[in-house]
C-alpha cells in the first residue's frame, strides 16, 4: 500500500522507505536499488543511488538550460516579429488613410473639374450659338438693305430721268408715260401729301391728260423734285445706319471671338489638369489596394504569429512547470536519502555484513546481465551488448561501471546532438519556408503590379492613338480652312480684277460718249427745278444737238455703275481684310490647339515610357525575387535528406536511447550496490 507520498515495497527488516517522484530515471533507479536490496543486504547502494540522482539533476538542469536557450530564441524572434508586423500594420492603416483621403480629395477635385468643363464647353456653345444668331441676323438685314437699296436706286433713276423728261430732255410722250410709271411704282415709299399723291394719281390715270401734259409743268417737277430729295436722304440714312449696324457686328464678333479664344484656353487647361487629376486618381487606387492587400497580409502573419507564439509560450511554460516537478522530486528523493540521519542508519543497517565472498556476487552478476539482456534485445544496443560481454567474462564490476558511465556520457551527448541537429532542421526549413512564402507573396505582388501596369499602359497607348487621330483631324481641319480661305481670297481676287475690268470699260465707254458734248454738268449735279413766276415757259424747238440730255443720262447711269463697282470692290476689301483678319485670328486658336494635341502626346508618351521602364524594373525584381526563391527551394531540397532522416528517426532513436540509458542506469545501480572491496562495503 502507500501513505503519504511513500510507496511500501518488500524489504528487508530495518529497510526504509524511500519517496517516488515524478521522474522515470528516479523509478529507475529505485527499482535497480529494490533489486540490490534483494540479492545483497550487507551491501550499501544508496550513496551509488545518490550519485545517480545528482547526475540525474544536473542531467535534467542542463537539458532545460539547453532547452531554455531554444524558447529565448524563439520568444526573441517573436518579440522582434510581432513588433515589425505591428508597426507595419500601423504605417498601413496610416498610409491607407492617406491614400483614402487623397483619392476623396481626387474625387472632388475630378467633380470640380468636370463642372467647369462642362460650363466651359456650354459657354463656348452660346458664343458660337450667339455668333451664328448674330451673322444670320446680320445677313437678313444686310438682305433686305441690299433689297431696299435697289429698290431705292431704282426709284431716284427714275425719279431722275422723269425729271430730265419733264425739263425738255424726253424724246416723246410714250418715255414720259414710261418714265412716269415707274415713278408710280415709288410713290409709296415717297411719303408725299395727300394732294401731291391726288395729283400724281390723277395724271396716271389718264393717259390723255399726261399726252397732252406740259413737260415744263413746275408743280410735277417740285413733286418730283421732292420725291427725289427723300429717297436721296433715306439712301444716305439707311447707308449710315448699315455701316453703323455692319460696326456693332464686327465689334460684337471681336467681342465673342476674344471671349471664345479665352474659353478654349481654359478649357483646354482644365482638360490637362482633369487627365492629371484622373492619372493621380488611377495610380492613388492602385496604391491603396496594394497597401490593403499588405496590410491583410500583415495582419494575418501576425495573427498567425501571435498564436505559435502565444502556443510555444504555453508549451514551455507547461514543460518548465513539469521540469521543476521533476527536479523537485529528485532534491527530495536525495534530500531523504543524503541526510546525516539516512546515512547513519544505511551504515548501521550494513555494519554486521564484514564479508561477501564471490558466491554472493554471482547473483548480482546474473541480475545485471537479466536486465542489460532485457533492455539489449529491445534497443539491440552494442553498448549493451559490450557490457554483457564484460560481465560474462567475468570483468571487475568498477570497470564496468565506468565503461558504463563512459557510454552514458555518449549516449548523452548523441542525445544533445540530435536534439541540436533536429532544432537546427527545424530552424531551417521553418525559415526557408517562411521564406519561400514570403518570395512567392512578394513575386504574385510584383506579377500583379506588372500586370495593373502594363494594363495602363495599353490605357496610355489607346489615349496617344485618340489624341494622334484628333491631331490628325486637327490637322485636316486647318488645311481644309486653309483651303477654304485661299479660294475665298482667289474669289475676292478674281471678283475685284472683274470689276476693275468692268470698271475699265465703263470709263472707256463714258469717254466715248462725252466726245460727243463737253458739257456734263447735268452728271456732276441735280438739275435745277426752281423756276420764277415771272419766267415764260419755254418754247424752244428740237436742234440737231436735242440728243445731248439722253448721252447725258447715260453718262450718269454708267457713272452710277462705276461708283457702285467701286464701292462693291472697297466694301468687298474691307470684307476680305476682316475674313483674313478672323483667319489668323482662328488659325492662331487651332495652332495653340495643335500645340496643345502635340504637348498631350508627348505627355503620354513620356508616362508610357516612364510605365514600360517601371514595368522593366519590375519584371528585374520578379526575375531576381525568382532565383532567390530557387535557391531557397535548392537549400530545402539539400537538406530535405537529412531533416527527413533524422524527422523520421529522432523519436525512435531518442526512444531507444532512453531505454539503453536505463538498462546501462540499471545495471549500473545493481553493479554498484555488489561493489566490495575487503571486508567492508564500498561506495564509489
Amino acid at each position: 500500500g502507500s501513505r503519504d507520498g511513500f510507496v511500501d515495497a518488500p524489504r528487508r527488516p530495518g529497510q526504509r522507505l524511500v519517496a517516488q517522484g515524478n521522474c522515470p530515471r528516479l523509478g529507475t533507479a529505485m527499482r535497480g536499488l529494490t533489486l540490490v536490496l534483494g540479492v545483497a543486504a550487507a551491501a550499501n547502494p544508496v550513496s551509488k543511488v545518490v550519485d545517480l540522482l545528482r547526475e540525474m539533476k544536473a542531467k535534467v538542469a542542463a537539458d532545460g538550460k539547453e532547452e531554455e536557450k531554444v524558447y529565448n530564441k524563439y520568444a526573441c524572434w517573436c518579440e522582434k516579429t510581432t513588433e515589425r508586423k505591428v508597426n507595419s500594420i500601423d504605417l498601413g492603416k496610416t498610409n491607407i488613410e492617406s491614400l483614402s483621403n487623397k483619392i476623396l480629395e481626387t474625387k472632388g477635385k475630378l467633380e470640380t473639374l468636370d463642372n467647369e468643363i462642362s460650363k466651359l464647353q456650354s459657354d463656348i456653345k452660346e458664343v458660337l450659338a450667339a455668333q451664328k444668331e448674330a451673322q444670320q441676323l446680320r445677313e437678313k438685314e444686310n438682305a433686305a438693305f441690299q433689297a431696299e437699296k435697289g429698290e431705292m436706286e431704282e426709284a431716284v433713276g427714275a425719279l431722275e430721268k422723269a425729271i430730265r423728261l419733264l425739263s425738255g430732255a424726253g424724246t416723246g410722250k410714250g418715255d414720259l408715260m414710261a418714265v412716269f410709271a415707274s415713278v408710280v411704282r415709288v410713290m409709296p415709299s415717297a411719303r408725299l401729301s395727300e394732294k401731291d399723291t391726288k395729283t400724281m394719281e390723277s395724271l396716271m390715270q389718264n393717259p390723255t391728260q399726261l399726252a397732252q401734259y406740259s413737260p415744263q409743268s413746275a408743280t410735277v417737277q417740285g413733286i418730283l423734285k421732292d420725291m427725289y430729295d427723300t429717297f436721296a436722304v433715306n439712301m444716305e440714312n439707311n447707308m449710315m445706319d448699315e455701316s453703323s449696324k455692319q460696326k456693332l457686328f464686327e465689334q460684337f464678333m471681336d467681342d465673342k471671338n476674344e471671349e471664345l479664344g479665352e474659353n478654349r484656353r481654359v478649357l483646354t487647361k482644365k482638360q490637362g489638369e482633369h487627365a492629371d487629376a484622373t492619372r493621380t486618381l488611377s495610380m492613388s487606387i492602385e496604391a491603396r489596394e496594394d497597401a490593403m492587400e499588405q496590410l491583410a497580409s500583415d495582419q494575418k502573419f501576425f495573427q498567425d504569429a501571435d498564436k505559435s507564439c502565444t502556443d510555444k509560450a504555453n508549451e514551455w511554460t507547461e514543460r518548465s512547470r513539469l521540469r521543476d516537478e521533476e527536479l523537485d522530486g529528485i532534491n527530495k528523493a536525495i534530500e531523504i536519502l543524503d541526510s546525516e540521519d539516512a546515512r547513519k542508519l544505511f551504515t548501521n543497517a550494513v555494519a554486521t555484513f564484514v564479508q561477501v565472498d564471490s558466491d554472493t556476487l554471482a547473483p548480482v552478476r546474473a541480475k545485471a546481465l537479466a536486465v542489460l539482456t532485457k533492455k539489449a534485445k529491445t534497443t539491440r544496443s552494442t553498448a549493451l551488448t559490450s557490457v554483457i560481454t564484460a560481465l560474462k567474462a567475468g570483468g571487475h564490476f568498477d570497470k564496468i561501471i565506468e565503461s558504463i558511465d563512459t557510454m552514458i556520457q555518449a549516449l548523452n551527448d548523441e542525445e544533445t546532438q540530435d536534439r541540436k541537429d533536429n532544432d537546427e532542421c527545424i530552424e531551417k526549413e521553418t525559415k526557408n519556408k517562411h521564406k519561400h512564402e514570403d518570395l512567392n507573396y512578394g513575386i504574385a505582388r510584383l506579377e500583379n503590379k506588372i500586370d495593373k501596369l502594363n494594363d495602363r499602359k495599353t490605357k496610355l497607348e489607346t489615349q496617344i492613338t485618340n489624341v494622334e487621330k484628333e491631331t490628325e483631324e486637327h490637322v485636316d481641319m486647318m488645311e481644309q480652312a486653309k483651303a477654304d480661305r485661299e479660294a475665298a481670297h482667289d474669289r475676292f481676287e478674281q471678283a475685284k480684277a472683274d470689276d476693275t475690268a468692268a470698271i475699265a470699260l465703263l470709263q472707256q465707254a463714258s469717254k466715248a460718249l462725252e466726245s460727243y458734248s463737253k458739257n456734263n454738268a447735268l452728271l456732276q449735279k441735280a438739275p435745277e427745278f426752281k423756276r420764277s413766276k415771272d419766267d415764260a415757259p419755254e418754247a424752244k424747238f428740237s436742234k440737231k444737238d436735242s440728243r445731248k440730255q439722253a448721252n447725258n443720262g447715260i453718262l450718269a447711269i454708267l457713272a452710277q455703275i462705276t461708283e457702285n463697282l467701286q464701292r462693291e470692290i472697297a466694301e468687298g476689301a474691307e470684307q476680305e481684310a476682316n475674313d483674313q483678319a478672323e483667319y489668323e485670328k482662328q488659325r492662331a486658336d487651332d495652332r495653340q490647339t495643335h500645340q496643345t494635341l502635340k504637348d498631350t502626346r508627348s505627355d503620354l508618351q513620356a508616362e508610357v515610357a516612364e510605365t514600360k521602364a517601371d514595368i522593366g524594373a519590375l519584371e528585374q525584381d520578379k526575375t531576381n525575387t525568382e532565383g532567390q526563391r530557387d535557391t531557397v527551394v535548392d537549400v530545402l531540397k539539400e537538406i530535405k535528406p537529412g531533416c527527413d532522416w533524422i524527422r523520421q528517426n529522432f523519436d525512435n532513436r531518442r526512444f531507444l536511447r532512453k531505454q539503453e540509458v536505463e538498462g546501462l542506469m540499471d545495471a549500473k545501480a545493481v553493479l554498484a550496490g555488489a561493489d566490495l572491496s575487503g571486508s567492508f562495503l564500498q561506495r564509489k
